[in-house]
């Protein structure tokens, strides 16, 4: 008998832009997330600290790429 742990839903959830398994899935799929990660700003009342780390995390993001996650 296997074993599963709590966090690994027995049916699989569809696949989606917020349904990432971890970090390299999310970088795969970043065109699917990015759209999200920019509508955040209209979502939300950020302050000028948070809008100024949302910014660059989405730069950040857009940079990296396959070759930096070997």
């Amino acid at each position: 008998m296997t074993i599963k742990p709590k966090f690994i839903p027995e049916v699989e959830a569809p696949q989606g832009p917020l349904t990432a398994r971890d970090v390299i899935d999310f970088h795969l799929r970043w065109d699917e997330f990015r759209p999200v990660a920019k509508s955040i700003h209209g979502l939300l009342d950020l302050s000028q600290d948070q809008a100024e780390a949302l910014y660059w995390l989405i730069e950040l993001s857009d940079r990296v790429h396959q070759e930096d996650l070997k």
